[in-house]
């Protein structure tokens, strides 16, 4: 089995959330038109933003395995909001680097891209189990009965 990432969102106030992953935190808020403040990220917003790192990371990486020369990496990611249901339609990201690669090295950061894990989990997507957590009742907080004819 891998690694299980546990991320924590707690609710502040309006529709403000700290959500925690590990040892790092990140604030989400909605815009005003959407009855947040704006103070912060949206939640799709962040899922965009996660995207967009998630293809430069790998690109990235395989720059550095590749020895590729590399001074600037820029992911532009373009997300429309849907609804019907309310969604992240069809995604657009736009890759940027110098030194500009040689058309071989592009088509082989291209494939690179297209393995990203963002890219994956969009590909295969995950069930989502949404539960309550299960809080003791009086009747599962007392001690069992003991065996034998009732008394």
């Amino acid at each position: 089995m891998g690694l299980n990432i546990c991320a924590r969102a707690q609710w502040v106030e309006g529709l403000r959330s700290l959500v925690t992953v590990e040892n790092h935190s990140v604030v989400v808020d909605p815009p005003p038109e959407e009855g947040g403040t704006g103070t912060a990220m949206s939640a799709p917003q962040l899922f965009a933003a996660a995207m967009a790192a998630c293809i430069a990371g790998f690109i990235a990486n395989s720059c550095r395995l590749r020895d590729i020369p590399l001074t600037r990496l820029e992911v532009e990611l373009t997300a429309p909001v849907q609804t019907g249901p309310r969604r992240i339609g069809d995604m657009e990201a736009v890759i940027r680097m110098d030194p500009e690669p040689p058309e071989e090295v592009r088509q082989h950061l291209l494939k690179v891209a297209q393995r990203a894990t963002l890219l994956n989990t969009l590909a295969r997507p995950p069930r989502v189990i949404l539960r309550f957590e299960e809080s003791p009742t009086p009747s599962r907080l007392r001690a069992p009965a003991a065996p034998g004819p009732p008394a």
